[in-house]
């Protein structure tokens, strides 16, 4: 019988040791991660859970890699300007999944980990291991990414991010005090335009996954 695959994400605080207010940053991220276990409730199965150990880390379990990446981008949307590297590992558990992320262990958790140290490594973001003949062009799409969303202005950065929660332009304006039109204006400028386009590919091959190719 196959056994069931999932997702486990991996991350830490980039540098957190030389943050300033370095507590008070800890109380955000487990507010942050509280909010984010809460938002993706349905796709989660062992909780994001906090650590405070070499550096100020986090990890848990998806049911699947479809939302992996929007989580990461989520968690550090909360977290904005703290930088994060993400290790993002899909396979096998050998251990019964379950909420207490602690307890469980497997493919998935080795494989997130093994993402995280290669993206320290490559100084990226955010990095996948899977098993896919697509992983190399995943990696490379979603280091192009980032680096273009790294681009954005703080504003750009805050339309997209209403734009992602309520999925409606004049719903964005009310809740930002702007016109519908400058939302409108925000979203079409090429690179936010070129980014989403982006997501939508990397989101496809990610539900597709494991049959699906870049």
């Amino acid at each position: 019988m196959t056994k069931s695959t999932y997702c486990a994400i991996i991350g830490d605080i980039t540098r957190s040791r030389d943050l300033p207010n370095r507590a008070t940053i800890q109380r955000r991220f487990l507010r942050s991660l509280e909010q984010v276990n809460a938002e993706f409730a349905d796709a989660i199965v062992s909780d994001f859970r906090f650590r405070v150990t070499e550096g100020d880390s986090f990890e848990g379990l998806l049911n699947h890699p479809a939302l992996s990446y929007r989580f990461t981008r989520r968690i550090r949307e909360h977290m904005e300007p703290v930088p994060f590297t993400i290790g993002i590992g899909a396979g096998t558990l050998s251990t019964a999944p379950g909420r207490n992320v602690d307890a469980v262990d497997g493919e998935a958790f080795h494989r997130a980990r093994a993402a995280l140290d290669l993206a320290r490594k490559r100084k990226q973001e955010v990095l996948f291991d899977l098993e896919s003949p697509s992983l190399a062009l995943l990696n490379a799409l979603v280091g192009l990414m980032e680096k273009e969303r790294g681009r954005l202005t703080p504003r750009q950065r805050e339309v997209v991010r209403w734009m992602d929660v309520l999925d409606n332009q004049a719903a964005v304006a009310r809740k930002l005090k702007i016109s519908q039109p400058a939302v409108s204006k925000v979203l079409n400028v090429p690179t936010i335009r070129k980014l989403s386009e982006a997501e939508q590919v990397l989101g496809d091959f990610l539900r597709g996954w494991p049959h699906g190719v870049l």
